[in-house]
């Protein structure tokens, strides 16, 4: 089941925001995430904060949380896009790269786009 697209709204507030939060908030909300900035909005993608977790984001990263965020085992998502929980891991840890073909099927098994976990 593909989630809808609704309009999500949430305040975050401070000066040294961790960084694992910065790329859970990236992972889930790749192109809507904006900061409020003296109250003029400004485009995440347009941050020094932003470039420098994205670069640090790899698609074993992003494949770890959004399969946390839906709440999967590493053997649930597994079994859903038909591979063994060792070749998943190996996905996951970033041992083994992730192909287009595999990074569809996750994108629809976790209800997100593949070009979260695919690198041309």
């Amino acid at each position: 089941m593909r989630r809808t697209e609704k309009p999500v709204s949430f305040r975050v507030e401070g000066e040294n925001i961790p960084k694992a939060v910065l790329a859970f908030l990236d992972a889930l909300f790749p192109d809507h995430v904006r900061i409020d900035d003296d109250e003029d909005l400004v485009a995440v993608e347009d941050t020094d904060w932003y470039k420098k977790a994205k670069a640090k984001m790899t698609p074993a990263k992003a494949l770890k949380i959004m399969r946390t965020n839906a709440g999967l085992t590493q053997m649930q998502l597994a079994e859903k896009i038909g591979i063994a929980k060792q070749n998943y891991n190996s996905l996951e840890r970033g041992a083994r790269p992730i192909s287009m073909m595999m990074a569809k099927k996750l994108a629809d098994a976790l209800g997100t786009s593949y070009t979260m976990f695919y690198e041309d």
